[in-house]
């Protein structure tokens, strides 16, 4: 029988860059206690509030980006109108502010809204508010509370 616990709060660096977990369900594997939870709606919930969260991307998170939509810098880069150094450049950032302009950053988070929305509607009020939105340069942790966060996407 696996034994399980409940964690009250990790901070996980599988995606490249830290996130805060709470309430996370652990399981021990080979004497080593790791989170029992759904990498896949992870990833998606995580790249839903990458897109919504007021706070410039860093290099780290631009890179997560761009590997989840399985694309090479060159092509993430067209997408965007900047060239190949532009996206290594950001990526050489790792968890510091990618220093990304405002029009792009924008560009890059509805693309990623429109990968991920099923919903036209949920689209439309994604774009006003982040077309409104002011980006903070200070960097601050992702955060979910897993049994309320991680659920289905």
């Amino acid at each position: 029988m696996r034994k399980q616990k409940i964690e009250k709060e990790i901070i996980y660096e599988g995606l490249g860059f830290p996130i805060l977990l709470r309430n996370v369900p652990m399981v021990e594997i080979r004497e080593n206690w790791i989170p029992d939870i759904d990498l896949n709606v992870l990833q998606k919930v995580t790249l839903l509030a990458l897109a919504h969260q007021p706070v410039d991307l860093t290099g780290n998170q631009i890179r997560f980006i761009r590997t989840w939509l399985d694309l090479t810098q060159s092509e993430f880069g067209k997408l965007f109108g900047v060239t190949h150094p532009a996206v290594v450049k950001w990526e050489k950032k790792r968890n510091s502010v990618a220093k990304i302009n405002l029009t792009t950053q924008r560009d890059l988070r509805l693309w990623m809204l429109d990968q991920l929305l099923t919903r036209d509607e949920d689209f439309r009020k994604a774009f006003k508010i982040i077309h409104k939105t002011k980006y903070s340069t200070k960097i601050s942790l992702i955060k979910f509370d897993v049994p309320i966060d991680l659920v289905a996407v």
